[in-house]
C-alpha cells in the first residue's frame, strides 16, 4: 500500500501586545520635551545673556549660564532623537501587527487544509493517491513558506525591540548625551535661515519645504515648531505635527503654572483654548470611519491660542488633507472662538461620516476653519463702526485669511488636487462671499446654509468666480438668519454700513437651492432651526455631502425665495414636509 506523505501542522503564532497610538503619543511627549529643552537652550544663549551688566557679578553668571544652554541643546538633540527613533517604532510596530494578522489568517487556513487532507487520506484508495499527493505537496510548500515569514517575522519583532533598548541606552546619561551630541550643530539653523520671507507665495514656502532633507524637516518640527505650524505652503501632515508639538508644549507650560499659581491672565485665556483644541482633536478621533471601522484620523492645521486678542485661530481636519480627494472647508460664524473648538469638531466629524457614508469609494477630509476674528456680540457692543455680525468688516478680512488657507491646502499637496469645497454657516457665509468676490477663493463649489448674506458687492452668483451651478444654498424655512438677507430686485442690503447682502437662496441671486429643512423644525421662526444644517440624517447634511463628493446628480433641489412686487417673500418650501435622509452608519 502507497503511504501519503501528509504536510505538517502550521506552527501557533506567538501573541504580540502593543498599543502603537500609545507609542506615537509618547513620541509626542518626548518631542515636546526635546522643544522645551531646545528653548532653555536658545533662552540662555540669548535671553539670558545680559549685555550692559558688567562686573564680578556677571561674569560669574555669564560663566554659568553658557554651559547650561550648552548642555540644554545637546539634551534637546538627543531628546529629539529618542523621539523619533520612538516614533518609528510606532509605524513599525503597527507593521508588524497587520503582519501577524495576516499570518494567523494564513495558518488558519492552512491548518483546515491539513485537516482536511488527513482526512481525505484517512478514508482514500490507490486511485486517489496520485492526486491526493499533490495536494498535500502543494500545501506542504505553503506551510513551508508561512514557516519561513514566521520566522522572519519573530526575526524583525525582535530586532525591533532591541534597536529601541539601545535607543534608550545610548543616551542614559549626561556623559553619553555630551559625548555624542555635545556641540552638535542642530539641522534645524541652516534650514530655517534659507525659509522665504514674509511675503513668500504659498507654492514658494512649498517648494523651500521641499527642498529640505527629512532630516531638517524633522529638526524644524522639534526645534521651531511655530515656524511652520501656520505656515501656508507647509504639507498639513507636517503642520500637525508641528502644532501637535506646540500644543503638548503649551499645554504643560501653562498647565504647570495654573497649578503653581502663577500664570497670567492672558495665559490663562490661551490655556483654555489650548485645552479647547486638544478636546476637539481626541472628539475627531474617537469617532469611527463609517467605512473602514478605523478611528479618524486628525490633523491640526492652524494652531495659535493667543490669536485675535486671545480669541484664538484653531483649524482641524477630520481626514487627511493631503491626500484626500474631497476637501472641504467648514467656515462658522457669530459667537465662534477658540473655545468653540469641540463644538466645531463634532460638526467637521459629522461631515466626514455623512460624506463617507454616501461615497464609500471616495476619500474625505472635512476641516473646520477658526482662523479669523469672528463677531461674538451684538454690533454695538463691538463700536460704531459696524464691525460685529451685523457689518462686513469682520468678514472682509476672515475672507482674505479664507483664501490664503486654501491657496496654502492647495500648494502644500502633492499629486492630484482636491475637489474642494467651502462651506460657510451664518455669518461664516458672509466671510466666505468675501473671500471668493475679493480674492478669488480657490474652490471648485460654495456651499452656504443659514446665510444672511455674501456681502454687499455679491449681487448675483456669478459675482463669486465660480460657474453658478456650483454656487448652493441651503436655508431652513424656520431659519430667521437664513431671512436676513435683502429681497427683492433692489439691492439696498447695505444702507448705512449695515446689512450683509442679498438672500442667497432667492430667485434672483442665481444661486443652487438645495433642501435644508429639518423633521424638527418649529412652527415658526426659530434660532434653534439655524444650528441644525450639520446634523446627521438631515437633508441639509445629505446634500451637503452629496456637493462635497461632487456628486451633484444626488442633490436635492429645493424651490427658491421669490419676492413679488405685490407681497412679501415667499418660500416655496415653508409647506413642504421635510424628510430624513440616512448620513450614518456603516457601509456595507
Amino acid at each position: 500500500m502507497t503511504v501519503i506523505q501528509l504536510p505538517p501542522l502550521p506552527s501557533e503564532v506567538p501573541p504580540l501586545t502593543c498599543d502603537p497610538a500609545a507609542i506615537r503619543s509618547c513620541g509626542g511627549d518626548l518631542l515636546s520635551a526635546s522643544t522645551q529643552v531646545d528653548d532653555l537652550g536658545t533662552f540662555a544663549a540669548s535671553g539670558a545673556r545680559i549685555g550692559d551688566w558688567v562686573g564680578l557679578g556677571s561674569t560669574s553668571y555669564h560663566q554659568g549660564v553658557t554651559p547650561l544652554g550648552h548642555r540644554a541643546d545637546a539634551m534637546s538633540l538627543a531628546l529629539r532623537g529618542v523621539a523619533q527613533r520612538v516614533q518609528a517604532h510606532a509605524e513599525e510596530m503597527q507593521s508588524l501587527l497587520e503582519r501577524r494578522t495576516d499570518l494567523v489568517e494564513r495558518k488558519t487556513h492552512l491548518a483546515q487544509q491539513v485537516a482536511h487532507l488527513r482526512a481525505e487520506a484517512a478514508s482514500a484508495t490507490e486511485a486517489d493517491v496520485t492526486a491526493l499527493q499533490a495536494d498535500c505537496d502543494r500545501v506542504a510548500t505553503q506551510v513551508q513558506t508561512y514557516e519561513t515569514d514566521l520566522t522572519t517575522w519573530a526575526g524583525d519583532l525582535s530586532a525591533e525591540e532591541a534597536e529601541m533598548v539601545q535607543a534608550f541606552q545610548r543616551v542614559l546619561g549626561a556623559d553619553d548625551v555630551e559625548r555624542i551630541y555635545g556641540g552638535v550643530a542642530d539641522p534645524a539653523d541652516g534650514a530655517l535661515a534659507s525659509k522665504p520671507g514674509g511675503g513668500a507665495s504659498p507654492q514658494e514656502v512649498n517648494d523651500w519645504w521641499d527642498s529640505l532633507t527629512r532630516e531638517q524637516q524633522q529638526a524644524i518640527i522639534a526645534a521651531a515648531p511655530g515656524a511652520i505650524g501656520n505656515l501656508d505652503g507647509i504639507p498639513a501632515g507636517a503642520r500637525d505635527a508641528a502644532n501637535t508639538v506646540a500644543m503638548t508644549r503649551d499645554l504643560a507650560d501653562w498647565t504647570h503654572a495654573e497649578d503653581e499659581g502663577v500664570i497670567t491672565p492672558d495665559e490663562r485665556v490661551w490655556l483654555e483654548n489650548v485645552r479647547a483644541a486638544d478636546e476637539a482633536r481626541h472628539n475627531i478621533e474617537d469617532r469611527t470611519d463609517p467605512v473602514t471601522g478605523e478611528p479618524i484620523q486628525a490633523q491640526v492645521y492652524i494652531y495659535d491660542p493667543a490669536a485675535f486678542g486671545g480669541d484664538g485661530a484653531i483649524a482641524i481636519s477630520a481626514g487627511d488633507l493631503d491626500t484626500a480627494d474631497n476637501v472641504a472647508v467648514v467656515v462658522p460664524g457669530l459667537g465662534t472662538d477658540g473655545e468653540s473648538a469641540g463644538y466645531q469638531a463634532d460638526r467637521a466629524a459629522t461631515m466626514y461620516e455623512a460624506a463617507r457614508h454616501l461615497d464609500a469609494g471616495a476619500s474625505n477630509a472635512a476641516m473646520f476653519w477658526i482662523g479669523y476674528d469672528a463677531p461674538d456680540n451684538l454690533p454695538w457692543d463691538e463700536g460704531f463702526d459696524w464691525a460685529g455680525v451685523a457689518g462686513e468688516s469682520m468678514a472682509t478680512n476672515g475672507g482674505e485669511r479664507l483664501a490664503d488657507t486654501v491657496d496654502g491646502l492647495r500648494a502644500g499637496r502633492d499629486g492630484e488636487p482636491a475637489h474642494m469645497t467651502a462651506v460657510g454657516h451664518s455669518y461664516g457665509s458672509t466671510t466666505t462671499g468675501h473671500a471668493a468676490y475679493d480674492h478669488g477663493l480657490a474652490v471648485d463649489d460654495i456651499v452656504v446654509v443659514g446665510s444672511p448674506g455674501l456681502g454687499g458687492d455679491t449681487d448675483h452668483a456669478s459675482d463669486l468666480g465660480l460657474d453658478p451651478e456650483h454656487v448652493w444654498a441651503g436655508a431652513n424655512s424656520r431659519d430667521p438668519v437664513a431671512d436676513l438677507g435683502n429681497h427683492g430686485w433692489v439691492h439696498g442690503e447695505t444702507v448705512a454700513g449695515a446689512g450683509l447682502g442679498d438672500d442667497p437662496a432667492e430667485d434672483d441671486f442665481g444661486a443652487q437651492r438645495f433642501q435644508a429643512e429639518s423633521t424638527t423644525r418649529g412652527g415658526a421662526f426659530s434660532f434653534d432651526d439655524h444650528s441644525k444644517y450639520f446634523e446627521h440624517d438631515t437633508e441639509s447634511l445629505h446634500n451637503i455631502s452629496q456637493i462635497v463628493n461632487g456628486n451633484y446628480d444626488a442633490v436635492q433641489h429645493a424651490g427658491h425665495v421669490h419676492d413679488p412686487w405685490y407681497d412679501g417673500p415667499q418660500d416655496p418650501e415653508y409647506d413642504r414636509d421635510p424628510t430624513s435622509p440616512t448620513t450614518t452608519g456603516m457601509t456595507p
